[in-house]
């Protein structure tokens, strides 16, 4: 899959999600704020799931499924799709019983691999 970058836009309608994107993301977006297309490059779609786990969700607040739903509909029509990238992809945890979901605080290259004994 290949995406022209976006023109710049000086248009003051422009959303919180397209301004605090970073130079990675930000050809993902339109100039309304919401997302082209879900990359199916595996570091541009993790660079993209950072961001929107860290623009859409609390770190330290729980989320019903319908909460999810609703703040990714804001970005992108297929939110089923992005939901299960970001539990997959371990920006978001969810309980066994899928009744909340949680923001997951990354750090480094290697945030969401299993830790090894020392």
């Amino acid at each position: 899959m290949t995406t022209e970058p976006t023109e710049p836009t000086d248009s003051a309608e422009s959303t919180a999600a397209t301004a605090t994107t970073t130079g990675f993301t930000a050809d993902l977006f339109a100039s309304d704020g919401r997302l082209k297309a879900i990359p199916r490059r595996p570091a541009r779609r993790t660079a993209l799931l950072d961001h929107l786990a860290a623009t859409l969700f609390e770190p330290a607040r729980a989320y019903t499924e319908r909460e999810v739903n609703e703040a990714l509909k804001t970005v992108h029509d297929d939110f089923p799709a992005l939901r299960r990238h970001l539990v997959t992809g371990g920006q978001l945890t969810r309980t066994k019983d899928g009744s909340a979901y949680h923001r997951q605080q990354r750090t480094g290259p290697l945030a969401g691999a299993t830790p090894t004994a020392p």
